[in-house]
């Protein structure tokens, strides 16, 4: 008889990850595994349990309404797995309660014979609002019975909290299927209109939002509205209304460094150049309700512009500190998320609070040597800007980190730029005398060198091809050591391996591409993709799955870099503004933390990663598919709705075991 050896499971305050490993692997006649989420009391008793859902039909089945069945029915052919409904229901657009005390049971299965104890399957269902009534979820193609191979195995405990020690850590949901999405947009007249997803996300109150948000605009709220004290803060956008209407009412106790965002552009007629007719165009309207406030008699909010239209400089943080009724820092919010609604609702990002006086002092510091040194505005919002350069000044001092260590034994780094004094813009990848990296960026590389098992990370647009940033770095370091794992997720395409338009050797035009996966040993990284009509011969309804992934621009707007985060003591976890690139080093506001010997941290963090690296693998496959498929003159002749889970144990061959290996181990 087989059986699970290992099964682990780490959580945010979102997603939960499990891993494990068997004993005999291969597992002969195993065609996955069953795993059940079990709730349990402060005596780790059982309270109740609910089967994990499952999307995927076996092979001559198929589930063209993309409804939820569970393992139950469609079992896991994996040797991980990822509780995408630890949190967020997949019947209704709302979410389960936070710190639920928890564990995973898991069990092999096979197709049901003479001697097996057979599965029941747990049917599933959601509420219709059109027809007033609970629909049983079904699928196309004969029901495959099956029967449990082994005895079940279980995770470790753990807790969907967003507290951990110091931090308070959240991430965003804005990464959901697109067939969820559509379901929820017509649930009220049966259709979904054009902007509709924006309109809804932008409204505050709209369940939909809410649910894709997640616990980020609560934590926002919640560290807005402390008693006593004053805040300061640092904001690259802001044009949510929500978190508008927080920072009217913190005003009296806060000051605020408000930087441009966004551009209106025109093509001249007589050159056909694009130019900007205007800057600031997504910060306007919020400006001009704060700048009201500011301005009026006896006000005690005060509000700074920063870096108007500033000739690649950008003012990037998103940060608010506070501080007590004595004046002592004590806490700062920090994070990727920018203060719109497509930051909150539309990409993945994370936002944290780190509650200790140090990290807080530091971040204060830093916020008045900005607001020290204004930097000149332009007459109109328009015109060029050449001298909205930070200045030496500025960088001299972000040259150093301030460092300490936190009550739970944790180590961390503050750092903030820009750094590299006398030099406005990173060199060029093809200079042949390469400058020594920023300090920032070079404390990461040395970071990275001492990884001893895995490296995860998940970011936007560090910089072009990743030269100059964690990208490259990992990448190299993942094929120079085959034993490193390197999990990545990108949001750009043009961040890796990017091929421009041009004429190739053949003198045949080039298409602009990118890979959508770079796959080598131990280095696993892809790039995020939408699956729409063109890519998988399927009607979703285009133009939805193009507003959908458009919506927030940067899918990916997550900053985050991740190592060895089952180690104690080498495991490390770096976030906040910073892209993990030379270019914010060198040019922008920016704000970087790094936070050593901390795993509950860490480990929350990779959940992320892992989420949403996951998320995007299965995609970016079936992008890769199809355009391999159109290169070669392929129709597309099934869907991803169409079954593909095998009815053998034959899964296991391709089965990629490295990252299992490495959670359960």
């Amino acid at each position: 008889m087989m059986q699970i050896i290992k099964a682990t499971a780490i959580v945010n305050n979102e997603v939960a990850f499990l891993a494990w490993r068997t004993d005999p692997d291969p597992v002969p006649d195993c065609i996955g595994f069953h795993i059940v989420r079990e709730y349990l009391d402060a005596n780790d008793q059982v309270t109740s349990e609910r089967p994990l859902a499952a999307y995927v039909a076996f092979q001559g089945q198929s589930n063209p309404d993309w409804q939820a069945q569970n393992t139950s029915v469609w079992p896991v052919q994996k040797f991980n797995w990822r509780d995408l409904t630890l949190r967020r229901r997949r019947d209704a657009a709302n979410l389960r309660p936070e710190n639920e005390r928890l564990r995973y049971r898991i069990r092999p299965v096979g197709r049901l014979r003479a001697g097996l104890e057979e599965v029941v399957p747990v049917r599933e269902s959601h509420w219709d609002a059109k027809r007033n009534r609970r629909v049983e979820h079904g699928y196309q193609g004969a029901p495959v019975r099956l029967g449990y191979l082994g005895p079940a195995a279980f995770t470790n405990i753990i807790e969907a909290t967003r507290r951990r020690g110091p931090f308070i850590s959240t991430f965003t949901n804005g990464i959901l299927s697109s067939q969820f999405l559509i379901r929820v947009l017509e649930e009220d007249d049966g259709k979904v209109g054009r902007s509709e997803l924006e309109a809804r996300l932008r409204e505050p109150a709209d369940v939909l939002r809410r649910y894709l948000a997640g616990d980020v605009p609560t934590t926002i709220t919640e560290f807005l509205s402390r008693a006593g004290g004053r805040f300061h803060a640092a904001l690259y956008e802001l044009e949510d209304r929500q978190l508008l209407d927080l920072l009217v009412a913190a005003a009296p106790r806060m000051q605020l460094i408000l930087s441009d965002a966004g551009s209106r552009d025109t093509k001249d007629k007589v050159t056909k150049k694009v130019i900007h007719t205007d800057y600031d165009t997504r910060n306007k309207d919020a400006r001009a309700t704060l700048r009201a406030i500011a301005d009026a008699p006896g006000a005690t909010f005060r509000m700074q512009d920063r870096l108007f239209n500033g000739s690649g400089h950008i003012g990037h943080n998103k940060f608010v500190i506070w501080s007590d009724d004595q004046g002592t820092p004590q806490a700062v919010l920090t994070g990727s998320t920018n203060w719109t609604w497509s930051g909150i609702s539309g990409q993945s990002n994370n936002c944290i609070v780190v509650e200790d006086a140090n990290v807080a002092r530091a971040f204060l510091g830093y916020w008045q040597r900005l607001f020290d040194h204004p930097l000149p505005q332009p007459a109109n919002t328009g015109d060029a800007n050449t001298g909205a350069d930070q200045g030496d000044v500025v960088k001299n001092k972000d040259c150093t980190p301030v460092t300490g260590d936190l009550a739970n034994g944790a180590a961390f780094e503050c750092w903030f730029s820009p750094n590299v004094p006398g030099a406005k813009q990173p060199p060029s990848a093809r200079a042949k005398r390469q400058p020594p990296p920023p300090p920032d960026m070079d404390r990461l590389f040395s970071l990275m060198r001492r990884a001893h098992k895995m490296i995860l990370f998940a970011v936007f647009l560090p910089s072009k091809g990743g030269v100059h940033s964690i990208i490259a770095q990992a990448i190299d370091l993942g094929l120079a050591d085959t034993s490193l794992e390197v999990v990545g997720a990108i949001s750009d395409p043009v961040a890796w391996g990017y091929q421009p338009s041009g004429v190739g050797p053949d003198g045949k035009p080039l298409v602009p591409s990118s890979p959508f996966i770079i796959q080598q040993g131990g280095v696993n990284v892809v790039r995020a993709t939408a699956l729409t009509d063109r890519d998988i011969g399927r009607e979703l309804g285009n133009f939805v799955n193009k507003e959908i992934l458009s919506a927030g621009k940067a899918i990916i707007h997550d900053k985050i870099l991740v190592i060895d985060p089952l180690d104690r003591e080498n495991c490390v976890v770096a976030f906040g503004s910073h892209n993990l690139g030379y270019k914010a080093s060198y040019s922008n506001d920016e704000n970087l933390v790094i936070i050593q010997r901390d795993p509950s941290l860490a480990q929350a963090y990779a959940a992320h990663v892992l989420d949403v690296f996951d998320h995007y693998r299965f995609r970016a496959a079936e992008a890769e598919k199809s355009a391999e498929m159109k290169r070669a003159g392929i129709a597309a002749s099934s869907s991803p709705t169409d079954g593909f889970l095998s009815t053998d144990d034959r899964w296991q061959i391709n089965a990629n075991r490295r990252i299992s290996a490495y959670f359960a181990q």
